[in-house]
């Protein structure tokens, strides 16, 4: 199956309407919807659902840009403001997000873990819908695909630039986004430890990237001095979730302690 598609949806007034922009929309109120409802049951309060979305939103956007024209080739800091272009690296955006939640934390006296807890399942199902932007922009694929029994769609994508068939990494990535959505939501709701989403959210990505990141095509890898800068932050992501599983551990482990304590006197 060969999937041809036009990454303009239509026109106002002259101005082109991308599919990018508007699956990016989908998801930001998407997003939303859920953050509502994750406040909501955190007993945070759905007014404070506005303040986590626009602290993980503005920045997350802004830093996404700021990543990409730093780090993609042929881009400079002075690409920064022509958004149309394209541009916006998940990676970044990770940052960016964390960055707000840290300052709203220090603002409204909030638990980071406690906040990031509700934003990680919503980032991820995101990230996955935000994929099939890149489909629309026939971009972030992997290697090339010879074997004519893997030339199909979900298997590769037919990049009508190049006239042949690619590793199909978006769709592989939105697949695992989702699944990760999926796990991340049942332990925000069900095994509601302070930190567990976070710290698995981090490793989960953290390996998710580091995997595709050898698989991309290398006009889509973002370096610095030849180095491949999201395969590096994706196992910094690795590591920094690995950390927070270990403190989510000690304080299990110390939890189970006291209670043991209380329950002998």
């Amino acid at each position: 199956m060969n999937l041809i598609c036009n990454r303009v949806a239509f026109s106002i007034f002259g101005l082109d309407i991308y599919w990018y922009g508007i699956i990016m929309a989908f998801a930001i109120l998407l997003a939303f919807v859920l953050v509502l409802i994750y406040c909501i049951k955190k007993k945070h309060g759905s007014d404070f659902a506005f303040e986590l979305l626009l602290a993980t939103v503005i920045p997350g956007i802004l830093f996404a840009r700021l990543f990409s024209v730093l780090f993609e080739e042929g881009s400079s800091i002075l690409d920064y403001f022509s958004f149309r272009s394209g541009g916006m690296s998940i990676i970044g955006a990770v940052i960016g997000g964390a960055f707000g939640v840290s300052i709203l934390c220090l603002i409204r006296k909030k638990n980071f873990l406690d906040l990031a807890d509700i934003i990680v399942p919503v980032l991820i199902l995101a990230q996955g819908i935000g994929r099939w932007g890149n489909y629309f922009n026939q971009e972030v694929y992997g290697q090339l695909v010879t074997n004519p029994a893997w030339q199909k769609f979900p298997l590769a994508v037919f990049i009508a630039e190049e006239g042949a068939w690619f590793q199909a990494l978006f769709f592989y990535e939105s697949i695992f986004d989702i699944l990760g959505f999926i796990l991340l939501s049942y332990l925000l709701l069900k095994i509601k430890r302070r930190g567990l989403p976070t710290g698995v959210y981090f490793v989960y990505y953290g390996v998710l990237r580091t995997v595709l990141e050898s698989f991309r095509a290398d006009e889509f890898i973002l370096k610095f001095n030849g180095a491949p800068v999201s395969q590096i932050m994706s196992i910094s992501m690795v590591m920094i979730g690995s950390a927070i599983l270990m403190h989510v551990l000690i304080e299990f482990v110390k939890e189970k302690k006291l209670n043991k304590l209380m329950q002998d006197k």
